[in-house]
């Protein structure tokens, strides 16, 4: 009796026709990336974004705090460190959000300022610098919206909870791509020599507006 012989290029199994990823047959959706990080009152040389996952505990406000918690979708949607398996995204604009411990306290425009004003943006794709910026030219998707002095003489601020899509964003003029299994990181970087200490800590978003490619 004959030997069977596998003929190259034959799935005996028909495998291929039951894979839950089907990269030939993608999908597009719009999903940016975002991740949330916290800037204790003595500022640090570098804050890294996308570094610490779902799952993982980092120091992050919630309500009037900051405490350590475990991040979930409200923080961040990024499931592995500086890389997203198996997705490409087509990277069209970035926004930075600002999220305050004290509420409505005079000094937190001071602490944004002291933040946009004494640092830049970095974005590297692998081992390639892609993007440098002050951090001042990223727009803020939650900018002060209400300002008022009562009659004591005190004063409280009020910002915007967001837009939804329609939020500012710096748009790249050409997008940036990032293919699946790309490391990437985003940063903003300090210069300490300008003296830099916040009255209170708060947590900075960053989002990379983004269309998603993923398999079907």
């Amino acid at each position: 009796m004959p030997t069977p012989v596998m003929i190259p290029g034959v799935d005996p199994l028909r495998a291929q026709q039951y894979k839950t990823q089907r990269g030939d047959s993608p999908e597009d959706l719009w999903q940016p990336l975002y991740d949330r990080a916290n800037i204790a009152t003595t500022v640090t040389g570098q804050t890294a974004f996308f570094s610490t996952v779902q799952g993982q505990s980092a120091t992050l406000i919630i309500a009037t705090a900051a405490v350590t918690k475990v991040k979930t979708y409200r923080d961040t949607n990024m499931q592995n460190a500086n890389v997203v398996p198996t997705k490409l995204f087509k990277i069209v604009g970035i926004s930075l959000g600002f999220v305050h411990a004290t509420r409505a306290a005079l000094t937190n425009t001071t602490d944004r300022s002291l933040i946009l004003d004494g640092s830049y943006f970095q974005f590297r794709i692998v081992d390639k610098d892609i993007l440098f910026l002050p951090s001042l030219a990223l727009p803020i998707i939650n900018p002060w919206a209400m300002a008022a002095t009562t009659a004591n003489n005190s004063s409280i601020m009020g910002d915007n909870p967001g837009g939804g899509q329609g939020v500012a964003m710096y748009k790249l003029p050409i997008p940036i791509t990032i293919n699946p299994y790309e490391n990437f990181q985003c940063s903003l970087v300090f210069d300490l020599g300008s003296g830099i200490t916040l009255s209170n800590t708060l947590d900075v978003y960053c989002i990379l507006h983004a269309f998603q490619r993923r398999p079907t």
